[in-house]
């Protein structure tokens, strides 16, 4: 994305990541003062299976977008919440995903999670993702949906 843009703004969780974002050069956030600006474009890769309270998040992002802003969303699916930074390792707000099929669980995604924190889907596609792996494999080949999306009064 940084080829597109004057300038980029990244959060991150990890301390060593942060140190390797700002040497390239990117302006690295903390994870609550990001929503204070204001941005074109917020991607939120990866994430929303893995903070406490996913819909609260929509709503900050909706929020930080300037008018006919774009939030670009990766999410694995199937949809199973994880938080990693929690005792629990359980969300604070739960998001109801229990579709059986990929096209169910897009729809139940589009539906109890974008369009109830005020967006629209633009476009979505699903693609490969290789993820970390543990004791039995050295990586997991999972199914990670992008979605393009609108805030609903900016169309």
């Amino acid at each position: 994305m940084a080829p597109h843009f004057e300038t980029v703004y990244v959060t991150e969780m990890s301390k060593p990541m942060q140190w390797r974002l700002e040497s390239k050069n990117y302006r690295v956030l903390d994870v609550d003062v990001w929503q204070h600006h204001r941005y074109d474009v917020i991607t939120c890769l990866n994430l929303l299976d893995r903070c406490e309270r996913p819909l609260s998040l929509m709503r900050e992002v909706r929020r930080a977008l300037r008018p006919n802003g774009v939030a670009i969303v990766a999410l694995v699916l199937p949809f199973r919440p994880y938080v990693e930074y929690s005792m629990t390792h359980e969300p604070l707000e739960h998001v109801s995903i229990v579709a059986q099929s990929f096209e169910a669980q897009v729809e139940a995604v589009v539906k109890e999670i974008f369009e109830a924190t005020g967006f629209d889907l633009v476009r979505f596609t699903r693609l490969p993702y290789l993820s970390e792996g543990d004791l039995e494999r050295s990586f997991y080949v999972l199914d990670d949906f992008v979605f393009v999306l609108r805030a609903r009064d900016c169309q």
